[in-house]
């Protein structure tokens, strides 16, 4: 009772006629007051919570609900109550913003978005990326938008998601959830928002092929031609055969060191990837500061890192610590065009032939998407699913491969070898097999010999 009597704010109905005063209120007087409801628990005016916060006071709204087309009357007054609750406890738990909900959540959601976008402990690149994603497709619906009309439109995210962007690849709606409900996260965080509806949203792939106009494997002497050049032409270094070796990524191989070489050199270890200016190094792409991964290395690799320097494989110049991305890159397109290789050649390419030679060689898909650094494996699939060797052509030859051993063993084997308290016996006028127990194999035997 207690609780009920020092609740914060009050629960009222303005259109109640206890509030009608003509001899004090000028509004009332002149009968243009909004006081006209002798039975205010059955009216279809709202109910108003009404309470101060910062110095101010506000008022919140509640109407009754409807369900299967009637009013359910006493439901807004019940919702009030509840939210005048909410609020009596946040106050008493020294929530400074337990009253702040409605005012906060009028703030853009798209300048939210993009603070969230701008604090993500991503790459660079990465945060390119995503504000691409956000810019082409959230921000044309969501940018002026509220940060509680966004919270609440699970319906209009939904479409936004599933109809409107059905023809891009599941990442890309992947990275426009993303960015939808983790600038929403942060809104509760922050106290901007009691709370959202877009958790759960699931996207199925609609089978949108993997763009793989960059997977060209050129020669070796054209790789060769690449990574050192020739008197006119600037190579891009050992970062290619990082690349091609290990599968990095090149912001990966800029980032090498030669303490990355672990047990004797058949061990590197990728804990960090350059950022595009060169002067220091990140975390891994999709991963947080300190994680990493074991990648096993070629004999041919270990051997041109080896007798290097300690310190980067790709030292920069000056301040920089490692080569700049756009020097390397550009480098690297130059000596591709002028060693012939088809277009569509990038450092990305390196990478897709490194595990195209795991995939074709039956390593399995699992230690290769561990290797690439991929976190979940259906990624692998998606893009190199096509260059894993047809499992129902390895289950062919190798029943084949067993049927010949088996009959092979069968027709040798004229005792007919018993297979526990049975044996097999194939029969002589086809292909038909019948099992006998011992015993009656050995009355036969000894009906033979007699």
């Amino acid at each position: 009772m207690a609780l009920a009597l020092n609740r914060t704010g009050v629960v009222l109905k303005k259109c109640d006629l206890a509030g009608h005063k003509p001899d004090s209120n000028k509004s009332c007087g002149a009968e243009t007051c909004q006081h006209t409801c002798k039975d205010t628990d059955r009216c279809p005016h709202a109910w108003t919570l009404r309470y101060w916060a910062d110095g101010r006071q506000r008022e919140r709204s509640f109407k009754d609900e409807i369900r299967h087309g009637r009013t359910v009357h006493g439901s807004g007054r019940k919702l009030a109550l509840d939210a005048q609750l909410k609020l009596t406890v946040d106050k008493r738990a020294g929530d400074k913003t337990f009253a702040d909900y409605a005012t906060a959540g009028k703030a853009s959601f798209g300048g939210a978005a993009e603070a969230f976008i701008a604090h993500l402990a991503v790459s660079d690149r990465s945060r390119v990326s995503y504000l691409g994603v956000y810019r082409t497709h959230v921000k044309p619906v969501y940018g002026d938008s509220t940060l509680s009309r966004v919270a609440d439109d699970r319906d209009g995210v939904l479409d936004l998601l599933t109809v409107t962007m059905r023809d891009f690849s599941v990442s890309v709606r992947r990275v426009a959830r993303m960015v939808i409900t983790g600038t929403c996260d942060e809104a509760v965080k922050a106290g901007k928002l009691r709370a959202h509806r877009l958790d759960g949203i699931e996207l199925a792939d609609n089978g949108t092929k993997h763009d793989r106009t960059d997977f060209v494997f050129p020669a070796h002497a054209q790789v060769e031609f690449v990574a050192d050049g020739n008197e006119g032409t600037l190579g891009a270094g050992i970062c290619v055969w990082l690349m091609r070796g290990c599968g990095l990524r090149i912001e990966e191989a800029l980032a090498v060191e030669r303490k990355d070489f672990r047990e004797s050199g058949t061990i590197l270890r990728v804990g960090q990837q350059a950022t595009r200016d060169g002067r220091e190094a990140g975390p891994l792409k999709k991963r947080k500061r300190g994680e990493f991964r074991d990648i096993p290395v070629p004999t041919w690799l270990w051997e041109m890192a080896r007798d290097l320097p300690d310190g980067p494989l790709m030292p920069g110049n000056g301040d920089r610590k490692y080569q700049l991305y756009g020097t390397v890159y550009e480098r690297f397109m130059n000596a591709a065009k002028k060693s012939g290789i088809p277009a569509g050649f990038t450092p990305h390419s390196l990478r897709h032939a490194f595990a195209s030679a795991m995939l074709g060689k039956g390593v399995p898909i699992t230690d290769v998407a561990h290797w690439l650094g991929h976190r979940d494996v259906r990624v692998t699939y998606r893009i190199y699913g096509h260059l894993v060797p047809s499992a129902a052509a390895r289950a062919i030859a190798v029943l084949d491969e067993e049927y010949a051993e088996w009959s092979k063993a069968v027709r040798r084997n004229k005792e007919f070898p018993a297979r526990g308290d049975r044996v097999v016996l194939r029969a002589t006028s086809g292909d038909a097999c019948m099992c006998l127990c011992k015993a009656h194999v050995r009355a036969l035997r000894a009906d033979t010999r007699a």
